[in-house]
């Protein structure tokens, strides 16, 4: 095995929904990760849906297998004393501290920073919670759900006459996660370097508002809310090929407006090519397809471009023909063959087309784990590639797989 970009450091983690990706993540790169359940296990290894060809158990959630690779489990009640004293007895042979129970819980239990500070002077002691250490919100109730919510994406995301929708997954988690990963390692390089630790707070409703993009500096700076706009974007006005068409079998995002391709003169050729141009190469409206470029819509999303605004009947027949030539063909034929006619298509993927994506296979991302002796799956590899000390994907732990040994090791490293 090569040596991994974080071989040797040691990583307690008290974890379960909100900050397990960002302990996949370090132990993914080598770090050992010892993660620390209770009896049962947590709520992640409760979670459906379960590896159909496993059978439903505590140990073949695929949340908990997504967010839980190459870690060690041992379980210890924290309700118990002594179970306690060996969790407080762990946390002093560890590098990184990772948690994500309710603020004070852990501390409260002798198992915070600012006691474990003093025995471990270089440590790095990351908690990952709903709104942070502190605030009038810190001790308030916390899922994904409400940090998707409280950290705006939600009023931004869906089609103009829906509510506030949710995106897809536990992304709020996820982006506290991420975040807490890249503070966790700015804190181990000043630490290896200084020999000093710290505390890194993060919160999933400050992590996951960064996913508004320019929401929160529009209204800093123009005092202006954006709303949802589902597939239109930041354009005022439907224009042709620009957003979700239905093929024969799926669907394609069409971006042909943008810089970085060819723009619409190209794709009304491909129709003439299959004889269903429907007109649209000849005048009154070659003209508007000639003059719909990046220039235009720039013009329009700035508040000008009353002329092509005006010609709405036009650009409303120009996109229905388009819409009838996209649907003659498969989404897969169309993203290829857009892509080499160098117009911006892509196929609207979904899990099956990603699992076949002969990029993805050519670059031999897809792993395979072994769940048990009779069942192996394919599981997805990691979202970076690093040429000298490259992350490696291992299963994760069956729950207290590793209780006995990291114990039976603490007698010797802790007398």
């Amino acid at each position: 095995m090569s040596e991994r970009a974080l071989s040797g450091i040691r990583v307690i983690e008290f974890c379960d929904e909100i900050g397990s990706y960002c302990g996949r993540l370090l132990a993914d790169l080598g770090a050992e990760v010892i993660k620390i359940e209770p009896p049962g296990g947590g709520r992640e290894r409760l979670s459906p849906p379960h590896i159909a060809a496993a059978g439903a158990s505590v140990d073949t959630s695929l949340a908990f297998w997504v967010h839980n690779t190459s870690k060690k489990s041992v379980v210890l009640d924290l309700e118990s004393e002594f179970d306690l004293t060996q969790a407080r007895r762990l946390a002093t042979t560890a590098d990184i501290i990772l948690e994500d129970y309710p603020v004070g819980y852990l501390g409260a239990r002798g198992l915070g920073y600012e006691k474990l500070k003093p025995k471990r002077p270089a440590l790095v002691y990351t908690s990952v919670t709903g709104f942070g250490e502190t605030g009038p919100h810190a001790s308030w109730a916390y899922s994904d759900l409400i940090g998707q919510a409280t950290g705006g994406v939600m009023t931004l995301a869906g089609d103009p006459d829906d509510p506030p929708n949710t995106i897809y997954g536990n992304q709020a988690n996820i982006s506290a996660s991420i975040h807490a990963a890249q503070g966790t390692l700015l804190a181990l390089l000043h630490a290896e370097a200084t020999g000093q630790g710290q505390r890194v707070d993060t919160s999933a409703q400050e992590a996951i508002s960064i996913s508004q993009e320019t929401a929160m500096q529009t209204w800093d700076m123009q005092r202006t809310n954006k709303i949802r706009s589902g597939s239109k974007g930041m354009l005022p006005i439907d224009v042709p090929a620009f957003g979700t068409y239905e093929a024969a079998d799926g669907y394609v995002f069409l971006f042909i407006l943008a810089p970085g391709g060819e723009d619409l003169p190209a794709l009304v050729a491909w129709m003439a090519e299959q004889g269903l141009a429907e007109g649209l190469e000849r005048e009154p409206l070659a003209e508007v397809v000639e003059s719909l470029n990046m220039e235009t819509l720039t013009a329009l999303m700035s508040g000008a471009g009353a002329d092509l605004a005006s010609k709405v009947t036009q650009l409303s027949e120009i996109d229905t023909a388009i819409r009838k030539f996209i649907k003659t063909m498969p989404a897969r034929v169309i993203y290829e063959e857009g892509q080499a006619r160098r117009l911006l298509i892509g196929l609207v993927s979904t899990p099956a087309d990603i699992a076949a994506n002969s990029q993805l296979r050519a670059r031999d991302w897809f792993l395979t784990l072994e769940v048990d002796q009779a069942v192996t799956i394919e599981f997805p590899g990691p979202p970076y590639r690093l040429s000298e000390t490259p992350a490696e994907i291992s299963d994760p732990p069956a729950l207290g797989e590793h209780t006995d040994a990291v114990l039976a090791q603490l007698q010797s490293e802790v007398p």
